[in-house]
């Protein structure tokens, strides 16, 4: 993921400098990781996460907006799920599965906001033949069942089931 990551931030770079990307990771380990690859290669970048109190919070989401500001925005998935306007940047990668995707959806629409004035580029990584498949199937049957709640055709359910375990667990 990480290489596959740092390719496309290099064409981004390459083709754009006045484009900026967004990256989500549940996984705070996983931004800290990706910290340092963006340190070798010279990116500059911010990162906002469950320590960072709410002034430093808008501050860094402040310069990120300025065209000053850092090329990357570090993000873990539930501090920057609601309440923050990217629209500095306009390519978001999600690095890794969230069993609710209204959580990525809402990761997402930090950069497909009003007063967003470029193309909005997402980028998911989803690994062949590992759990994340698994995940992206709960995650479209939970859409699904969504819909359906919504349109008065489907029936309410909170949490997972053993029929999402078993899609989870590959049983």
């Amino acid at each position: 993921k990480i290489s596959s990551l740092l390719a496309e931030l290099e064409a981004i770079r390459r083709n754009s400098g006045s484009q900026k990307s967004v990256i989500v990771s549940q996984w705070t380990s996983m931004l800290k990781v990706v910290a340092l690859h963006l340190k070798r290669r010279g990116l500059t970048y911010a990162t906002i996460d469950g320590s960072v109190n709410p002034k430093q919070r808008m501050d860094l989401v402040e310069a990120f907006n300025s065209s000053r500001g850092p090329q990357v925005m570090l993000i873990s998935l539930l501090a920057g799920g609601v309440g923050l306007n990217l629209t500095g940047g306009n390519h978001l990668f999600l690095l890794d599965m969230h069993w609710n995707p209204s959580l990525e959806d809402q990761a997402c629409d930090r950069i497909y906001r009003v007063g967003q004035q470029k193309d909005v580029v997402i980028h998911r990584f989803v690994c062949e033949g590992t759990v994340e498949e698994k995940i992206l199937q709960l995650q479209e049957k939970k859409k699904d069942l969504a819909k359906q709640v919504l349109s008065g055709s489907g029936k309410c359910v909170t949490k997972l089931t053993l029929a999402d375990l078993k899609i989870l667990f590959g049983i």
